[in-house]
């Protein structure tokens, strides 16, 4: 799981997947055979690239579903089929688990999740073993470990928009494109069995819990082939008018203004009157309502811009879609700060303050949670109780939660032993983890942007309120969250710290994990600096019940019970407070359908389907 540290801090400066509760979708579309007509889509950003390897900026992955469709949409976080027959599971047959012969010298997936050459001493899962008590050194020999085997299947007659055939192999050709090393490093082999199928196995002990995507999107074979891997990323065809089998095919990119795309003859749901338009264009613009109001736009995607002009937008009678912006914002505590690592003194180090999980939860009774979903949210969504969105099919609707209520805060902190000082400002009485006297007064570290600097004031208003002082510490994303020993948050040098985190496909129990606290040592951290469990938070029986999450898979019986006992833990233990997921807003004209923002989905899922005036009911 090396890899996901480096992700997640990129995550910390600002990039997030997809994902939080569902806005409710606008009227269905109704196909209405009517003249030409050209559907106008606005965005801020333009793309570098459309190359399914170089650009994965919003507007990137935005344009590209118009001009693929697929290979999964997401419906309340659950991958749908959409040019393969099936989603593959191992209760339909699609997916199986089996036992494989394993050697010295081959590579495996060891306990730990990283990718080794088996030889004496690696820790290992034998085959049919799915927790860490059944885990065994390897000692030479042949040995049997479980290997995931996934079949998908292309559904019939797709082709290309120039009339070719799509096949498996373009499946094939595109895996052995990616640049997506960390997916390719823990898969063992990936082949065409037919012309439809396409059959992915992964390296003994990789149980990937999101096996049921790793099926690569195609690449038309036939036209990039003879083209070296590297020239692709600048190519014309593959960057500027790449190929696909989607609703629409490019005709030409103006830079700096519109790329302008027309219906393929070739879609596989034409026969459906799919798409509705003839001719779509993608606009770059910098404002807003007034290319709204004027006519320029019938779609305008989320911008900062827009965030300002909501209020206003709804009183023209335009559109305006709530989209979850993908990702959660949470405070993290500060627990095992790096200079505990040789020991806590309490006369030398940092008072202890979060080494009781009490004094975590009553921090988070302090905290006005609901006002930071007014303020920064529109008042959407309702408040998370772990690193799970509320609504998604594995959250834990009886994990603990907790309520706004400064007076039960404050009744903690007083039985803790911290009283009001005559500052309004609680000191150590009785807390063992402090000297008696000690103010309890934070620094809380978070990024500079409008909305980082408006959560930090809500949070230190909130807690000054039970007698808790913060001083707000801001700065560049970059500086802030820079990979430790400098960076104080990574560097477990901080109290507090208020960012974001991305929702992906894999519940985040790994977040927190002991094994990620980042660290100088390998010997003791097993990522170094690379770690990304910043608060320092280890707890066996939470690391247990996440490790069975991370080894449970779809299909199988009881999937889901860890992930939702490691939440229980989450809620209770709380090395970390969920603020509130974060929206964006989108504005259509006021006769727009089709458009919504599906939990967990890529912006303009479902393009094809997209209408106004008389394309709707």
């Amino acid at each position: 799981m090396a890899f996901i540290g480096a992700l997640l801090l990129l995550a910390s400066c600002g990039i997030a997947e997809p994902g939080a509760t569902p806005t409710p979708a606008p009227p269905t579309v109704t196909p209405t055979p009517v003249g030409p007509q050209t559907l106008n889509i606005c965005m801020s950003e333009e793309p570098s690239s459309l190359y399914l390897y170089g650009d994965n900026s919003h507007s990137a992955r935005a344009i590209r579903q118009a001009i693929y469709d697929g290979p999964f949409e997401l419906q309340g976080y659950i991958p749908q089929a959409v040019i393969l027959e099936n989603i593959p599971s191992l209760d339909n047959g699609g997916a199986a688990l089996q036992p494989v012969t394993v050697t010295a010298g081959q590579e495996v997936v060891d306990a730990e999740g990283l990718v080794r050459n088996l030889q004496t001493g690696v820790r290992i899962y034998p085959a049919g073993c799915k927790d860490g008590n059944c885990v065994v050194e390897y000692s030479g020999g042949e040995m049997q470990m479980d290997q995931l085997v996934v079949t998908f299947t292309l559904k019939a007659d797709l082709s290309w928009s120039d009339g070719t055939a799509l096949t498996a192999a373009d499946s094939v050709y595109s895996f052995e494109l990616n640049a997506d090393k960390t997916r390719i490093e823990r898969t063992a082999s990936y082949t065409a069995s037919d012309e439809r199928s396409v059959v992915w196995s992964g390296l003994p002990g990789y149980l990937d819990p999101g096996y049921q995507t790793n099926f690569w999107t195609p690449a038309p074979r036939h036209a990039w082939e003879g083209t070296a891997t590297a020239d692709l990323l600048a190519a014309e065809f593959a960057a500027r008018k790449p190929l696909g089998w989607g609703p629409y095919v490019i005709d030409e990119w103006v830079a700096g203004e519109r790329i302008e795309l027309s219906r393929n003859p070739n879609y596989w749901r034409a026969a459906e009157g799919l798409p509705y338009f003839s001719n779509l264009n993608f606009i770059f613009i910098e404002g807003g309502a007034e290319e709204l109001q004027n006519g320029t736009c019938d779609l305008l995607l989320p911008s900062a811009e827009l965030g300002g002009q909501a209020a206003s937008l709804q009183e023209t009678g335009a559109q305006v879609v709530f989209t979850p912006a993908g990702n959660w914002e949470h405070l993290d505590f500060g627990i095992k700060p790096l200079s505990y690592d040789n020991g806590f003194n309490l006369l030398q180090d940092r008072a202890d303050f979060f080494g009781d999980a009490r004094l975590r939860q009553a921090m988070a009774m302090c905290i006005d949670r609901q006002a930071l979903i007014t303020d920064e949210a529109w008042g959407k969504g309702s408040l998370p109780n772990t690193y799970l969105p509320p609504g998604h099919p594995l959250a834990d609707p009886d994990a603990a939660s907790y309520a706004f209520d400064p007076g039960a805060a404050n009744a903690v902190l007083d039985e803790l032993g911290w009283v009001l000082g005559p500052d309004g400002v609680r000191v150590n009485q009785s807390y063992p983890g402090a000297q008696a006297g000690v103010a309890m007064q934070f620094t809380l570290a978070t990024g500079d942007s409008e909305q980082d600097l408006a959560i930090a004031h809500v949070i230190q208003s909130s807690l000054d309120d039970c007698g808790v002082a913060v001083e707000v510490a801001s700065g560049p994303a970059e500086q802030v969250f820079a990979p430790g020993p400098q960076g104080a948050v990574f560097g477990r040098a901080f109290d507090l710290a208020q960012f974001a985190w991305p929702y992906g496909q894999q519940p985040a129990c790994y977040l927190y994990l002991s094994e990620a606290v980042p660290g100088e040592d390998l010997e003791v951290f097993k990522y170094g600096w690379g770690g990304w469990n910043l608060s320092g938070f280890a707890n066996p029986e939470y690391d247990a019940a996440c490790q069975a999450a991370l080894r449970s898979l779809p299909g199988e019986a009881g999937y889901g019970d860890a992930e939702r006992q490691a939440q229980a833990l989450f809620a209770e233990q709380l090395p970390a407070l969920p603020l509130f997921v974060p929206y964006e807003v989108a504005v259509a004209r006021a006769d727009f359908c089709g458009f919504s923002a599906e939990a967990g989905s890529e912006l303009l899922q479902g393009l094809e389907s997209y209408g106004y005036g008389r394309w709707c009911n």
